[in-house]
Order: C-alpha cells, then sequence, then structure tokens
C-alpha cells in the first residue's frame, strides 16, 4: 500500500509549463494510460458527490494493473489516498472476469500523460480526452516525507510560477462522471 498525497490543477496549456517544468525538473516518461472503471453490484462508487473510493483496470505499455484507491481524511489538512495495485498480464481476461461476477464499467478514462521528477515531488502532466489538460503534484508519503500535506504541493507550484486555471479537488473519475451528465 503506498499513502499518497497530491494536488491536481486545470491549466490552460501544458506547452507552457512544459518549457518551465524541464527547467526544473528531469523527464521520466511519457505514456498512454487507458483506466477503465468499475463498480460491484453492491455498492456504486460513483453515486456520492465526493468518490472517495474507486476500483481501476489500468491499460500501459508494459505495465497493466489493477487497482483500489480508498480517500482518507476526506476534506481534512492530513486527505490522502491508500492505493492497492497489483500488475495483471491480461486486462481483457480480467475484465471478462469482472463482467461475470457483476462489476459494471462505469467509464474510461483516456489520458496521455509525461512523468518528471522534481526533487521531493513527482510532476504529472496530463491530457485527458474530453477533460483538458491538468498538472498533478504528487509526493508519496514515506518517513522521510510524513509531514508533507496538499499545500506543500501547491507551494511547488507557486514558488516555479506556474500559473493554473482551478485548483480541482475532483478526481478524474468525479470529473468524467460530470462530463457524461452534461451530454
Amino acid at each position: 500500500m503506498n499513502k499518497e498525497i497530491e494536488i491536481k490543477v486545470r491549466v490552460k496549456s501544458l506547452k507552457a509549463v512544459k518549457e518551465t517544468i524541464a527547467k526544473v525538473c528531469s523527464f521520466i516518461k511519457e505514456i498512454r494510460q487507458k483506466d477503465t472503471y468499475y463498480v460491484p453490484t453492491h455498492k456504486d462508487f460513483f453515486t456520492e458527490k465526493r468518490v472517495t473510493e474507486f476500483f481501476r483496470v489500468r491499460e500501459q505499455e508494459g505495465k497493466d494493473q489493477v487497482a483500489y484507491h480508498k480517500v482518507i481524511d476526506l476534506d481534512k489538512k492530513t486527505e490522502h489516498s491508500q492505493e492497492y495495485e497489483v500488475g495483471i498480464d491480461d486486462p481483457k481476461k480480467l475484465k471478462t472476469i469482472l463482467g461475470f461476477l457483476g462489476f459494471k464499467e462505469a467509464f474510461i478514462i483516456d489520458k496521455h500523460r509525461e512523468y518528471w521528477q522534481c526533487g521531493n515531488f513527482e510532476v504529472v502532466l496530463d491530457n485527458v480526452k474530453d477533460l483538458g489538460e491538468f498538472i498533478e503534484v504528487e509526493v508519496i508519503n514515506s518517513e522521510k516525507t510524513k509531514n508533507f500535506t496538499k499545500e506543500y504541493c501547491l507551494n511547488f507550484l507557486k514558488e516555479h510560477n506556474i500559473s493554473f486555471l482551478e485548483n480541482i479537488s475532483s478526481s478524474y473519475p468525479e470529473l468524467m462522471r460530470e462530463h457524461h451528465k452534461k451530454l
């Protein structure tokens, strides 16, 4: 299990952000991720105003996985997610099994991601189909970083004069749910 502390902000253009990030961070990798979110028959994770847990199958080159995430301390300064992830060899077969078990596909989030290492932070530049462009600033909590907060992540953007349109407290699943409601 990882303890994830992160912020997400919407930006007008990733191009300008990338120019700034490239000056202070090291490029790690660029990938496409296709996340298929599921709900079990006994509990629809996406009916609550704030999504506090989800189950997904992630398809990405070289590292397909299944994951369950749960938000802890919602709307508190100490808010974070517990993540349980495990690699899988055949996402298509797993999806078939989930269907047999009664899990329903909620939606798919298709995104292009760039990962950058910036000292204590991992910065991710996301272009998400149907949702737009975002930056995530994340620190994985460990003994060394146990006192990090979301504010600390936000300060990283401010210190590097990275402007953004809005601070997003919603997850991509929540944003996609709202997008689907508008259609």
